[in-house]
């Protein structure tokens, strides 16, 4: 009950964005089902006040049998959910199916519609949805074009009339068939499948081209984002990057961990062994600090020599095992190095909101360590 509950808030959330794979997608894609439905379901109370003089036996037998695929669609996405890699086949499927109900009882509304999936299915990242969703496409074009055109309004039923013009079968302006077309399966083929079938394999061209280059796009900003948000020196993230996670309100109220490092001696090792040496010092410290950083931690270059760490779901335990750990890669690091590898490190807990302030008591407890290093070495 749980799992339905956490599927439906999602569905119905305000923000579908979920950091697992297709998770969103799937949201995307079952709000186009729910969309067409409504949409649906105005037209067909339309039909049936007379404002659409569509047949109403025909276009009610559409409507069920699109609410049956839309709610046997439902049941499968909660039993599934929508992490599962099978979700997003049933959701194609399930638009796929809407659309030829609408389509066979009524098509003249549909023929740009049955192209809408191939757009759905640029969303996600597989080439191997797109192939079974152009695949669905053509079978539904097939399906809609022969079915509406022997059970349902049709545009198709045009191909009737291909025997003469409108003007002699109109007399006193009465319509007069005077003949049917006698092979309407070879027509339909020919002037209609046909020639939708191309304009599908033409939209899943231009369709896919698309998301093509709007991917790429979108990892080319990505990568010049984060080289943006890395300090070029440590590969830590740099004090932009900071900035943006304190106006960050995604996971305020939360409790933190704030780690503070200085590292000792710079100047000395500078002024002794030369500043190419205090740049491997930085970058010894930076290391240790990136070898202890789990998923739940991230890392940044504060200042020239100052680093910090911001731990989520951060507790007291969880910083000084942290700091515990941290230590032991620092003094692997300096094995066999020719200067003083070491940093001064304190840490502070409080609310994420609150950040700048648990920044500023991590900085004091740090400094009160290295006063105390200060003192015990004098």
């Amino acid at each position: 009950m749980e799992r339905y509950k956490k599927t439906l808030c999602q569905i119905f959330g305000k923000s579908p964005i979920s950091d697992e794979k297709d998770v969103a997608q799937n949201i995307y894609t079952f709000r186009f089902v729910l969309f067409c439905m409504v949409i649906y379901s105005v037209e067909n109370v339309m039909n049936m006040f007379g404002i659409f003089i569509v047949d109403k036996k025909i276009f009610m037998a559409g409507y069920v049998a699109a609410c049956f695929f839309a709610v046997v669609h439902i049941i499968l996405l909660l039993a599934l959910g929508l992490e599962h890699h099978l979700t997003k086949y049933v959701s194609i499927a399930a638009i796929m199916c809407v659309i030829v109900s609408a389509s066979i009882s009524l098509t003249y509304h549909m023929v740009i519609i049955i192209m809408i999936p191939l757009v759905i299915a640029g969303m996600y990242t597989s080439k191997r949805i797109s192939v079974y969703t152009f695949i669905l496409t053509i079978i539904s074009i097939v399906l809609s074009t022969y079915g509406g055109y022997y059970f349902g309004i049709c545009d198709a039923n045009m191909a009737l009339l291909t025997a003469t013009s409108i003007g002699n079968l109109d007399k006193n302006r009465i319509f007069q068939m005077s003949q049917i077309n006698p092979n309407p399966v070879l027509t339909i083929g020919l002037y209609f499948v046909i020639p939708r079938c191309l304009l599908a394999v033409a939209f899943a061209y231009v369709s896919n081209s698309v998301n093509v280059i709007i991917r790429k796009s979108q990892k080319k900003a990505v990568k010049m984002e984060i080289k943006a948000s890395k300090d070029d020196m440590t590969g830590l993230y740099n004090k932009n990057k900071l900035l943006s996670l304190v106006e960050d309100k995604s996971y305020d109220y939360q409790d933190i961990a704030v780690v503070y490092w200085d590292v000792n001696k710079l100047k000395y090792v500078n002024d002794n062994y030369g500043h190419l040496s205090g740049d491997r010092l930085i970058m010894k410290v930076a290391e240790s600090i990136l070898k202890v950083a789990k998923e739940d931690c991230v890392a940044f270059r504060y200042g020239g020599d100052e680093f910090l760490m911001i731990i989520r779901q951060g507790t007291e335990k969880r910083a000084e095992e942290l700091i515990e750990i941290w230590k032991k890669e620092l003094e692997n690091l300096s094995v066999d190095c020719d200067f003083p590898v070491s940093a001064s490190v304190g840490y502070a807990i409080g609310k994420k909101e609150c950040l700048k302030d648990v920044i500023a008591i991590a900085d004091h407890n740090m400094y009160l360590c290295k006063q105390k290093a200060h003192n015990e070495r004098v």
